[in-house]
């Protein structure tokens, strides 16, 4: 395995450069451009590291990014981009941190029904699936019989925590064909696409194509769980820009190797920025 490169800067400043997110793909590159020798800070939402959607692996992750000098700043919000710097609003107050490169590790979230196509009344009920892994960690049912929209790793991990939460009836709604492996505990319909969801001011009927078919599914929840959609949510970090280095993975289920390639590819954009 071929060293890790380091940028020589002699006796000048050492280079700046901010992580936004904490998840695998993030603290995988916050660890190499720290080995590098460049100046990272971290800026995490949450209170610790690890993202949304809590990763296998990301407890040794993170011990290592400090390891070769990364800088924390947890239970953080990074709002704005300018100018070559970024602003933040965390526990600690609002603070501005130079900035030469920006990575944007913000992570992934599902479809939501706009980006799904799903038609149907506007009701409560509708929720996507990183709400709905923070409510059953904190012991929030969000119905007895919910509608699972999804094929991802997401989606298998909501089936299951959903049945031991309390769930009485799991529904899976897969786009493959029925030869893949079937969630647990749930009834699946295959080579299937949410249509539309009726009910109001609660939803109640989720309707089904499959096999040129409308299924109406009695439900009180509908999950979305499909699809990965990466979160730019860093004013004036949204458009293309040498600057600011994207650093996000589509795969599903998520992977450590996918991840350390996501990383790396953002690692050397981040040193070709800072030549």
């Amino acid at each position: 395995m071929s060293p890790t490169p380091r940028l020589a800067w002699g006796r000048q400043v050492v280079r700046e450069v901010v992580v936004v997110g904490s998840g695998q793909s993030g603290l995988l590159v916050a660890r190499k451009l720290a080995a590098a020798g460049v100046g990272v800070t971290c800026v995490e939402r949450l209170p610790e590291p690890g993202g949304q959607e809590p990763e296998p692996e990301t407890r040794r992750m993170a011990q290592a990014a400090g390891r070769a000098g990364v800088k924390w700043l947890l239970g953080t919000l990074a709002f704005e981009y300018r100018d070559r710097s970024v602003r933040t609003l965390g526990v600690n107050g609002a603070r501005t941190l130079a900035a030469e490169a920006l990575v944007l590790a913000t992570g992934s979230r599902p479809a939501t029904r706009a980006e799904l196509g799903i038609a149907g009344d506007r009701g409560a009920g509708v929720l996507p699936g990183s709400v709905v892994h923070h409510y059953l960690d904190s012991g929030v049912l969000p119905g007895r019989y919910p509608v699972v929209v999804g094929d991802g790793q997401l989606a298998a991990t909501l089936c299951s925590q959903l049945l031991r939460s309390g769930a009485a009836h799991v529904t899976s709604i897969r786009s493959k064909p029925g030869e893949a492996s079937a969630f647990p505990g749930t009834l699946t319909h295959w080579n299937s696409v949410l249509e539309a969801v009726e009910g109001f001011p609660r939803t109640a009927t989720a309707i089904v194509r499959q096999a040129g078919e409308s299924i109406r599914i009695p439900t009180d929840a509908v999950v979305l769980a499909a699809r990965r959609i990466p979160m730019r949510n860093v004013e004036n970090a949204v458009g293309p820009s040498r600057a600011v280095i994207d650093c996000f993975s589509s795969a599903d289920p998520k992977s450590v190797e996918d991840a350390e390639a996501t990383a790396d590819a953002a690692f050397h954009r981040v040193l070709a920025e800072l030549q």
